[in-house]
């Protein structure tokens, strides 16, 4: 069976820092200023999270279907950046000039007008944020990984449920890059390789731990707010910043901003970073991401932390704490086997997915699709479409156009939220394991531990006071 037969097709049909009260600032412009609205106009947009995928991908994506009227962070500075670039884009759409921002993501879902939220928060916020959203009647995109626990994934597929809403994960290797993610999962669903023999998934490690000292938080940033459902920590900073150029560079090394996913507290490390991508894509082209694959055993071979862990727990609160280098085996109920690791310098690649077999061996990343395998395509193609193959489903324009196109036709998207969190669940699973030390069976049935009552008390976490995911 197809992953869209198994899964998708299932789910068809379900069916602040500047003390303002309303607001960082008063609208952008006043009504007189507004220019004429795009006839073509049709979808009303509200930002959730305005950090780095706001100005790498998010803001610009989603102001090709529609006008932005709020914004929402608790960062007053990216609330500030990300106006400037929808005030920006807004004159060149002719979109009405009066976009708002907020320190509490709130306003986005009271606005009545508002049909499409998009939320690019920090993981910890993801789960309450998705599901006040649909409970509000709004179809949601929302940034990997969802969750931060097993047991949110179910939260949000029951009110997912309840209110038929539009959700798809921004997972956008299922779509993008090329076709090369689906073309290899379409390979695999047709035995590309003979008998599988190992999946190997290199991720990269977390940062490595630096020490930072306890500091104020800048006063452009609620700290309080920022932490939503996480136990409360002293906000810890370096002075000056560290990363200069590169991905998300411009802030200090701090518990904040892009660093945040390298503390379990809020994240799950690379796990939930590039795992969420590459372990999904692997999954994905196994047949995997049902809740009917049997029972999986998780052996962290060698996993080395930056900072001591007791019971499944950091010991230090200075420094990062997710796991920098490890190699674990994933193996499923049928005996196929998957081994994430931070890179494989012995199989000659440090990021992407290799699939072996009694046939061959080919490889997988952002950049290329290459082995023997792909060789042979020339002389053998696909029996078809590769997104036919694997999802029934036409290849979309891009992820982003897939997402509002789901919106208009009320049809889950191909990055939908039971097969993003079958993969999730397993990656979660995984930190778990390295966090005990210890060889784990996950059930996908129940999602929970088999016979290990320390490592069921990891599947939910006790939200703090106000912050309650429900």
């Amino acid at each position: 069976m197809t992953l869209n037969r198994r899964t998708l097709l299932a789910a068809t049909g379900a069916g602040a820092a500047l003390g303002m009260t309303n607001g960082f600032f008063p609208a952008a412009a006043s009504a007189a200023e507004e220019t004429s609205t795009s006839p073509n106009e049709s979808h009303v947009l509200g930002y959730i999270g305005t950090g780095i995928r706001f100005h790498t991908a998010l803001g610009g994506q989603g102001l090709e279907f529609g006008r932005a009227k709020r914004v929402c962070d608790v960062d007053a500075t990216q609330a500030g950046r990300a106006l400037q670039k929808i005030m920006d884009v807004s004159r060149e759409k002719k979109y009405p000039l009066n976009t708002q921002i907020h320190e509490d993501y709130e306003h986005a879902l009271d606005d009545k007008e508002i049909d499409t939220v998009i939320i690019a928060s920090p993981d910890q916020w993801h789960t309450k944020q998705v599901i006040d959203a649909m409970r509000a009647g709004k179809d949601v995109y929302c940034e990997k990984p969802l969750t931060l626990t097993i047991a949110e994934g179910t939260l949000i597929e029951k009110v997912m449920e309840e209110t038929g809403r539009i959700l798809q994960i921004g997972t956008q290797q299922r779509t993008e890059f090329g076709s090369r993610f689906v073309t290899a999962a379409a390979m695999m669903r047709e035995k590309r390789v003979g008998d599988l023999k190992l999946v190997t998934v290199c991720i990269g490690g977390s940062r490595p731990a630096v020490e930072m000292p306890k500091a104020e938080p800048p006063k452009h940033l609620n700290w309080d707010k920022w932490q939503g459902q996480c136990q409360w920590k002293d906000y810890r900073s370096l002075a000056e910043v560290t990363d200069v150029e590169g991905w998300g560079a411009g802030h200090p090394f701090s518990r904040a901003h892009r660093y945040y996913r390298w503390f379990y507290e809020y994240s799950g490390g690379k796990l939930t970073d590039w795992g969420a991508h590459h372990v999904d894509i692997a999954m994905l082209a196994m047949d995997k991401l049902g809740d009917d694959i049997g029972n999986v055993t998780i052996d962290p071979i060698s996993v080395e932390h930056p900072v001591e862990f007791v019971d499944g727990m950091p010991q230090s609160e200075d420094r990062f704490n997710c796991a920098t280098k490890f190699s674990v085996m994933v193996t499923f109920a049928d005996g196929t086997k998957m081994h994430i690791r931070d890179r494989a310098d012995d199989k000659g690649f440090e990021n992407g997915i290799m699939f072996e077999g009694t046939a061959g061996r080919y490889l997988v990343n952002r950049g290329k699709l290459v082995g023997k395998p792909v060789e042979m395509l020339k002389e053998k193609p696909l029996g078809g479409d590769p997104y036919e193959i694997v999802y029934d489903r036409p290849k979309p324009k891009s992820h982003m156009a897939h997402f509002f196109e789901c919106v208009k036709t009320r049809k889950q998207p191909i990055s939908d939220v039971r097969s993003h969190n079958a993969m999730l669940n397993v990656c979660h699973a995984v930190n778990i394991a390295m966090r005990l030390g210890r060889k784990l069976t996950y059930d996908p049935a129940t999602r929970t531990f088999v016979g290990d009552e320390q490592a069921n008390t990891f599947v939910s976490r006790e939200a703090r006071k106000g912050y309650e995911v429900v």
